[in-house]
C-alpha cells in the first residue's frame, strides 16, 4: 500500500523532464496532513502546521498535499494559497505550474482586495494571493465571502501572517474553510 501510495501521490515532474520524488519527511508529513484533512469536521477547520527546514521542499509538499486530496478525497475543493510576499507568491505559483499541479486555466491570481473578495465568492479551483489582499476599510466589519466548507486555505510562511487584522479578516470571510499552515521557520521560542 505504501509503495502504491508513493508512486501515485509522491512523484512530480518539473517541466515534464525532471523527476521530483518525496523525501521521507514529505511522505510522512503529507500523509499526516491528509489524515487531518479526513478528520476536518472534528478539527473545526484547524488542520495543523507542517513545519519544514529551509530548502526542504515546502512547495513540493504543498503540491503533493493538493494532488492527493484531489485524487483520493471526493469533493469540489477550492485551494486558496496565501503568502506574504510577492516573490513567494510568484515562486509558489510557478512551482505549481511547472510540476503540473495546476494549469493556468484553472487558477487565478487576484489583482487587488476587491478582486479577491469577488473571486472567493466563485468556485475557482486554485487561488493564489497575498495576505495583504484581505485588507478592508478601517472600522468596518469584514464581510463573509463564502460559507463553503470545501475551501482549503494553505498558508505559506504562516509564522509571519497569522495574527492581527489580516488573518482575522480571512477567517471572518471564510468561516468554514479548512486551514493548514506551512512554515520553514522554527515556531518555538527559546
Amino acid at each position: 500500500d505504501k509503495l502504491l501510495d508513493y508512486i501515485e501521490n509522491f512523484i512530480l515532474y518539473e517541466n515534464k523532464r525532471e523527476k521530483i520524488i518525496a523525501k521521507n519527511h514529505q511522505f510522512l508529513g503529507v500523509n499526516n496532513a491528509i489524515e487531518s484533512f479526513k478528520d476536518r469536521k472534528n478539527l473545526n477547520g484547524k488542520l495543523g502546521v507542517f513545519w519544514h527546514t529551509q530548502g526542504s521542499g515546502k512547495s513540493y509538499s504543498m503540491g503533493m498535499f493538493v494532488n492527493k486530496i484531489n485524487r483520493k478525497i471526493p469533493g469540489n475543493f477550492t485551494f486558496l494559497m496565501v503568502t506574504d510576499r510577492k516573490d513567494l507568491d510568484d515562486q509558489l505559483y510557478k512551482n505549481f505550474l511547472r510540476t503540473e499541479v495546476i494549469t493556468e486555466e484553472e487558477s487565478v491570481r487576484p489583482k487587488d482586495s476587491q478582486d479577491l473578495r469577488e473571486i472567493l465568492r466563485t468556485n475557482k479551483a486554485f487561488i493564489f494571493t497575498l495576505i495583504h489582499k484581505f485588507r478592508y476599510e478601517k472600522g468596518k466589519k469584514y464581510p463573509i465571502l463564502s460559507e463553503r466548507d470545501d475551501i482549503v486555505v494553505i498558508v505559506d510562511e504562516a509564522h509571519r501572517t497569522q495574527y492581527k487584522e489580516l488573518a482575522e479578516n480571512m477567517r471572518t470571510g471564510l468561516p468554514n474553510a479548512q486551514y493548514i499552515a506551512f512554515t520553514g521557520t522554527p515556531l518555538l521560542g527559546s
